[in-house]
């Protein structure tokens, strides 16, 4: 999760617009990893129509055109409104592979409405020139709003703010010993580390007598699963009253 339950709340450094559009890498030493799915903030309880689109590299010279971009999740979904995210539905969303060893993977998230919430970045600063979250696997580095659907000409400079931050909860999956057709077309399988899926059932011998087993002498003890290495976490909502950025236009200027 990217933002703070001080984010969602009275007085957050935040604003609105179309879209957002910024890089996740992996760190230098983390293995490929899978995205798996977006959260997104928005105030409104409508119907939004989203769209994902994703690329290998950076986005900073791919603005603006969608050639060497995938479409990796669109549809509509109801908007949870101010304090909670609202999660892009799993079925929709196509997971995508980022390299390990500090490669980059760009990710515009757009709607066709005023009613993406981000947050302010370091200001003063370009952006894609900091990570603002980590984890130990990747890094989320600060981004830019998109001021228009679709697509806008990055000539119009006033089309985009910078630096911007995400404002939701990123999903990604490291556990790749799973069949490789979960999360389609991936990268670089011979950095997965994980054993071939064998092409055949394997031949097992059968037992030479029936095995012996003791009865219990105590009740079993319910085991506790062990924790995801990436929980969802829904923010809760705020305690005081909410504050609503002006959004008759564009993304404010700061």
């Amino acid at each position: 999760m990217t933002g703070s339950r001080a984010d969602l709340q009275l007085g957050a450094e935040s604003t609105s617009s179309y879209g957002y559009i910024f890089n996740i890498r992996t760190k230098p030493d983390a293995p490929v990893i899978a995205m798996t799915g977006f959260d997104f903030y928005t105030e409104t309880t409508d119907m939004v129509n989203y769209e994902v689109w994703s690329r290998l590299g950076s986005f900073k010279e791919y603005k603006g055109t969608y050639d060497g971009w995938d479409l990796i999740a669109f549809g509509s979904v109801k908007g949870r409104g101010i304090g909670r995210y609202t999660a892009i539905p799993e079925e929709t969303f196509t997971p995508v592979s980022i390299p390990g060893g500090g490669e980059s993977r760009a990710f515009y998230l757009t709607l066709d409405t005023i009613n993406l919430v981000y947050k302010y970045g370091t200001k003063g600063e370009p952006s894609d020139t900091k990570y603002h979250h980590d984890s130990p696997d990747i890094e989320i580095w600060e981004g830019e709003g998109v001021l228009f659907y679709p697509f806008p000409d990055p000539s119009e400079a006033y089309f985009y703010r910078a630096p911007r931050q995400y404002l939701g909860a990123i999903y990604y999956d490291r556990l790749w010993c799973k069949p490789y057709s979960l999360y389609g077309d991936l990268d670089k399988l011979d950095e997965m580390k994980c054993p071939r899926v064998p092409t055949q059932s394997p031949t097992l011998t059968p037992p030479t007598m029936a095995p012996i087993t003791e009865l219990p002498t105590v009740s079993p003890v319910e085991s506790t699963p062990e924790p995801t290495d990436n929980p969802t976490v829904t923010p809760g909502t705020p305690t005081h009253a909410p504050y609503i950025v002006s959004r008759c236009c564009f993304d404010h200027m700061m």
